[in-house]
């Protein structure tokens, strides 16, 4: 692999090479890094990808022994990108992927929390609210947000993101498929998918300690409006919302590069 020395974008390791993995690792590669990612299945699309790239099973129990991570250990900053949904013991697998990180001495790790950790309490809240997580998977991000801030490594990026959406993968197109939708009033709390690929790579440029952002575009349209809208763009039909008076919460962030913890 060629890397641009007069490029300052940092090298990395990836863990997750998804919906948000694969266009970060193209956007770091684009701009001089040398990229390692982990999966858990190689897939065609793979195959011809210019990084370095693991496929094992998290859930294996040496899936953390040093040697399968050679590739990664030199890696200034580290990424985890994977949702609770991918992994049977989330947290603690945040926790091991923390500790590998500071046996090998990684200076910067980036993890994709969720603004579901406010839980579902009619509010408007910010960085500064109180989590108040109501799902086993909030549950399980909110602990590995802990796990984080208590590895030792110097700099951490908390990124609590917003639902996320693109024209590729799309909420609104399962929406569609259903009828008398409830929660049509209820804001929405979103991050194009561009925005949330965006601001991990900056995130990357500028450690600053331990620090925690929500990730979230600042318009908050209802659910109605939002999809309504979105549908039409991608010329599928209106969802079938049914009328009520739902309400809900409104998530904003208060920094510009981050809350220090």
């Amino acid at each position: 692999m060629i890397h641009n020395p007069l490029s300052t974008s940092p090298d990395a390791s990836i863990l997750g090479l998804g919906y948000l993995g694969r266009s970060l690792a193209q956007k770091l590669y684009e701009n001089g890094s040398r990229v390692a990612a982990v999966k858990r299945n190689l897939t065609s699309d793979d195959i011809n990808l210019p990084i370095h790239l693991d496929t094992f099973d998290l859930g294996n129990t040496d899936a953390f022994q040093t040697a399968l991570w050679r590739h990664h250990a030199d890696k200034p900053v580290w990424y985890f990108l994977l949702p609770p949904s991918s992994l049977t013991h989330y947290a603690d697998t945040v926790k091991q992927w923390a500790e590998l990180a500071r046996a090998c001495n990684v200076q910067h790790l980036i993890f994709t929390s969720s603004t579901s950790v406010y839980g579902d309490k009619v509010r408007e809240c910010d960085e500064t609210a109180a989590p108040d997580p109501q799902t086993e998977s909030a549950r399980q991000i909110l602990a590995a947000e802990q796990y984080l801030l208590d590895s030792g490594v110097p700099n951490i990026d908390i990124l609590r993101l917003g639902g996320l959406y693109c024209a590729e993968r799309h909420p609104v197109s399962r929406l569609v498929q259903k009828q008398n939708i409830p929660g049509g009033n209820r804001p929405v709390n979103i991050a194009h998918r561009d925005i949330a690929v965006e601001t991990l790579f900056q995130t990357a440029f500028k450690p600053g300690g331990r620090r925690l952002k929500n990730i979230i575009e600042p318009r908050h349209p209802t659910r109605r409006e939002f999809y309504t809208e979105e549908a039409a763009k991608l010329g599928l039909p209106a969802p079938d919302f049914a009328p009520d008076d739902s309400v809900g919460k409104i998530i904003r962030t208060v920094c510009d590069n981050g809350l220090s913890l």
